[in-house]
């Protein structure tokens, strides 16, 4: 029993109070830097296949300038529907019907959505949300009576 009366248990409120505290804060904020840094990885793919898509399409134009005999029978046999030599000509109504759309299907990327199942505590699940408030005011009620009952053990002495 002196060991008992020798601890302030006020400190004890005190501690997990404030590590209710700032678990609070601190919690949803990393939560929030994760989905940002996961929304930056996308944002860099994307641009590193705009600039893909960029170059594709100034290798189009510079061919296009120096008029590549190849990409001007192309464009003109897609066209005009015909080749320019007379054989036969077999429209397919899925392909591309104009240059741009070559373009665009040799740039096509799959997009790769990563779907990982989130794993979280019970602390972070209380900490987000409209709970967050609850586990604030329940950190501010336990440092109060970790105040509190210090100084009421300290008066008594």
């Amino acid at each position: 029993m002196s060991i008992l009366k020798k601890v302030d248990v006020g400190w004890l409120f005190l501690l997990c109070g404030l590590v209710l505290a700032v678990s609070a804060i601190t919690l949803p904020a990393h939560q929030d830097l994760t989905n940002l840094q996961s929304k930056h990885t996308e944002i860099k793919k994307d641009l590193q296949h705009l600039h893909y898509r960029v170059f594709q399409y100034q290798q189009f134009l510079d061919s296009l300038q120096e008029q590549d005999p190849d990409l001007i029978k192309r464009v003109s046999e897609l066209q005009l529907n015909s080749p320019i030599d007379g054989s036969e000509v077999v429209i397919d109504f899925s392909a591309s019907m104009n240059p741009l759309d070559w373009i665009a299907q040799r740039t096509r990327q799959p997009r790769e959505v990563e779907t990982m199942p989130l794993e979280s505590s019970l602390l972070t699940t209380i900490s987000s949300g409209r709970s967050r408030l609850i586990l604030i005011g329940a950190a501010a009620i336990a440092m109060f009576a970790g105040f509190f009952y210090s100084t009421t053990t300290n008066k008594s002495d």
